[in-house]
């Protein structure tokens, strides 16, 4: 059957608005998350990951994200995610310590290899402070 001039209208019409509709829901979930803070970069992120897993198909992936969200939603507060980013600092600190310990014993022992390793590994752990303080940071 041929549609008349004014279904065919009306029908693109509809389905015109409805991908209006969407297309704000899909540019924020591909957005930069990175201008956002706290909880609302935390979901945002999540919403990334999420979108990304469901174009590849990966069901498991997509369910796990979807409880991810659910949870960051229900749960998630600046105060909790200061203390995260707190405690991920104070470990990254303490694993610099315990590197320090064995680069020392590796140069002691004269093993060049491990002594890259420890350094590299400190290095590391520093720039990983440094990603978190700054993190940290925009929660003031």
């Amino acid at each position: 059957m041929l549609k008349t001039p004014t279904q065919f209208s009306v029908t693109t019409t509809i389905f015109a608005g409805f991908l209006f509709l969407l297309a704000p829901v899909s540019a924020l979930a591909s957005s930069d998350c990175g201008n956002l803070k706290g909880c609302e970069r935390k979901f945002c992120e999540i919403e990334t990951q999420l979108n990304t897993a469901q174009e590849k198909g990966n069901k498991h992936e997509v369910g796990g994200l979807q409880r991810a969200l659910e949870g960051a939603r229900e749960h998630c507060t600046d105060e909790s995610l200061k203390e995260e980013l707190a405690e991920d600092i104070e470990e990254a600190k303490e694993d610099i310590i315990e590197y320090k310990a064995d680069l020392k014993e590796a140069e002691e022992d004269g093993k060049a290899d491990k002594v890259r390793k420890y350094q590299g590994k400190i290095e590391e752990e520093n720039s990983k402070i440094k990603r978190l303080e700054n993190e940290l940071s925009h929660f003031d």
